[in-house]
């Protein structure tokens, strides 16, 4: 018994380790292997930008649920003509081909959200703002909870070459519906899902019911 107790114990600082390096990946360095940006009233972030207004992309900064943020309004050709645009810094990414994962953080209330991004595949104007039309992946399907939620898009054939109406990525409604946006984070390695922001050194969190129950901070903490 004492024997098989004691190998318990040593082995237990063992399994964390793989499960924290099997599940979890890379250890996330910012501005090397992921960058964001927190929308609100003043925007912040790290090599990761919110396009300024204009033509089809006019956001407005709101509050909702207690969280700052950033509103796309409806109707489409209206106050926010329909879309949010984002550039990343070409010192990061830009003009290869990219696997990226954009992580983002939505008020869940309203209509379906496409993220259209400028690719190396298929799509309008040469895969310039590919997205669930063309076969990227599915539009993301709101429940109506009216909580902030996490969505992981997985792009596969990046090209980020600012080809979208001069940017990398936007989100759309198609016409639909408001959206509202908190943060952002794109990573070139797959991230925790459930993804939960606090790992990442950002201190605002989403609902407790949209963590993880052991994520890559508590896992690390326990070694």
């Amino acid at each position: 018994m004492r024997f098989r107790t004691i190998s318990l114990v040593f082995l237990t600082p063992l399994l964390v380790l793989l499960i924290c390096s099997s599940s979890y990946g890379q250890e996330p360095i910012e501005g090397e292997n992921y960058i964001w940006i927190d929308l609100g009233e003043e925007d912040e972030g790290v090599l990761l930008t919110l396009a300024p207004n204009g033509g089809d992309g006019i956001t407005e900064p709101d509050e909702l649920a207690g969280i700052e943020c950033k509103l796309l309004p409806y109707p489409y050709d209206g106050p926010g003509h329909n879309h949010m645009y984002f550039d990343i810094a070409d010192t990061f990414i830009g003009g290869g081909d990219y696997e990226v994962w954009i992580v983002m953080e939505y008020f869940d209330s309203g209509v379906n959200i496409d993220c259209q991004y400028d690719s190396n595949g298929v799509g309008a104007v040469d895969g310039a703002f590919r997205g669930a039309g063309d076969g990227a992946f599915s539009q993301l399907v709101l429940e109506n909870t009216e909580t902030w939620r996490i969505h992981i898009w997985h792009i596969t054939d990046g090209r980020f070459s600012n080809r979208g109406n001069g940017h990398d990525f936007r989100f759309s409604t198609h016409a639909a519906g408001d959206m509202w946006v908190n943060r952002l984070w794109i990573f070139l390695y797959e991230p925790p899902d459930p993804f939960n922001p606090d790992d990442i050194g950002r201190p605002q969190a989403v609902q407790p019911e949209g963590k993880s129950a052991a994520t890559w901070g508590f896992l690390k903490e326990s070694l």
